[in-house]
């Protein structure tokens, strides 16, 4: 139980880090986690998982293509009962501005909160110019709230 599953794509390396801050803080919380790069993650992983946190760079105040790929995909596990519905959810994304940052925070949301039913944590962010260290410090402290939630739900 409480398996949680980080699914990221990265152009730069900043949203793998973030992944990467992340998945410690959710392990030191007591979390067993699986950060998977878009391109190696299976749609039945997203089922088998207890919860789901989903990271893309921000392109155009939206989410990358790999990421929107998988959005689509998804739908097939919508129709099937909404087999995501319930989980615990979160969503991050490095952005050039806050802007856009929260635009593509907010498809995320929309996709994995408001459509897959996820009890979603809400989403941080990244802008370009922020410091390393003050943006780990966010990632571990994201990853362990997340992972609260997710103990939480345990019977």
């Amino acid at each position: 139980m409480n398996q949680l599953l980080i699914i990221y794509f990265s152009e730069t390396g900043n949203t793998k880090r973030m992944a990467a801050d992340i998945a410690y803080g959710a392990q030191a919380a007591g979390g067993n986690v699986t950060v998977k790069e878009i391109a190696t993650c299976a749609l039945h992983e997203l089922v088998d998982a207890d919860g789901i946190v989903v990271g893309s760079p921000t392109y155009f105040s939206n989410v990358a293509w790999q990421i929107k790929k998988l959005i689509d995909e998804s739908i097939a596990l919508y129709r099937r009962n909404h087999q995501l519905r319930g989980k615990v959810g979160g969503c991050f994304t490095s952005a050039g501005t806050g802007r856009d940052g929260e635009d593509c925070r907010r498809m995320l949301d929309l996709a994995f909160g408001r459509h897959h039913q996820l009890q979603m944590v809400p989403g941080i962010m990244r802008v370009s110019g922020d410091a390393v260290d003050d943006v780990s410090t966010m990632c571990r402290d994201y990853g362990a709230r997340v992972a609260k939630n997710l103990l939480s739900q345990e019977p």
